[in-house]
């Protein structure tokens, strides 16, 4: 120390902060040291400064932003800072539950990916009475190959709007096409965890109908899949499809590779 004041090295021994964080403050407008001596520019800081530097790794230590540190230490009112702490309070609050939403959401896509890591082909077709659902479809304007910009366009308010990225994507398939083994997309749709739809056409939303369902689990491989599952299922139990969806076993965040599975849930007519 000289002449009650401390060199910069002083200050990062007695503060724990570097150097270069000194400098970074004292860039920002945050920390200014009391006296610059004109013939060499060597900063000597006060005990004002130390209390400075306490202040400022007190916020820092709370996330509080530069500008707001900066508001705190222009204050002299011990009063004006609470209230200005509670206002950012209520900002951490905030973002507290966003990124809670977010580590909750990517706990789910983990989930999202070992459902598709551990399907296996199940043959087994099992009959299932499901509940009608909303879904927001594309309005198929554009050529078949463009089916997802169409849904893209449809859904991109309520995807924005919805803070959670929980969805998932089924198609309509062509069912005249199955007994070829070709696996045609007429329609994609998906399906917002939570959603309300609220901001959504009503030319845009598609009702999956209540009702019996022949429900499993296809393998689909370059577009192609043996249906044969369902086919000979129809024909044992006397019963036909008036229409079929395909939901994706799992959410990837890339166009699916030629190999993956969907349930197929094949609506049945009543008889």
């Amino acid at each position: 120390m000289k002449n009650g004041y401390f060199q910069i090295g002083e200050v990062s021994r007695i503060t724990g902060l570097s150097k270069d964080t000194l400098h970074f403050y004292e860039k920002a407008g945050l920390l200014m040291p009391d006296y610059i001596d004109p013939e060499n520019q060597y900063r000597y800081y006060s005990r004002k400064n130390l209390w400075q530097i306490d202040i400022i790794t007190t916020c820092r230590k709370l996330s509080i932003p530069l500008e707001k540190v900066r508001q705190i230490l222009s204050f002299r009112d011990n009063q004006k800072i609470v209230d200005l702490l509670m206002e950012y309070r209520e900002e951490a609050l905030r973002l507290s539950a966003y990124y809670q939403q977010v580590a909750s959401d990517i706990l789910w896509y983990n989930k999202e990916n070992q459902n598709i890591l551990q399907q296996k082909q199940q043959c087994t077709v099992e009959e299932k009475w499901l509940d009608e659902e909303i879904v927001i479809a594309g309005s198929g304007k554009r050529d078949q190959k463009s089916y997802h910009a169409d849904l893209q366009e449809a859904a991109k308010e309520e995807v924005y709007r919805t803070p959670s990225i929980r969805k998932k994507y089924g198609y309509v398939l062509d069912a005249s096409r199955i007994r070829d083994k070709q696996f045609i997309k007429q329609r994609e749709y998906l399906k917002i965890e939570n959603g309300s739809y609220r901001n959504i056409p009503s030319e845009n939303l598609l009702t999956l109908p209540a009702g019996r369902y022949a429900v499993f689990m296809l393998h689909i491989q370059n577009e192609t899949a043996d249906f044969s599952p369902l086919l000979n299922w129809l024909q044992e139990n006397h019963a036909e499809v008036d229409v079929i969806f395909a939901e994706e076993a799992g959410l990837q965040l890339f166009e699916y590779i030629p190999d993956y599975y969907c349930e197929i849930k094949a609506h049945l007519k009543k008889a």
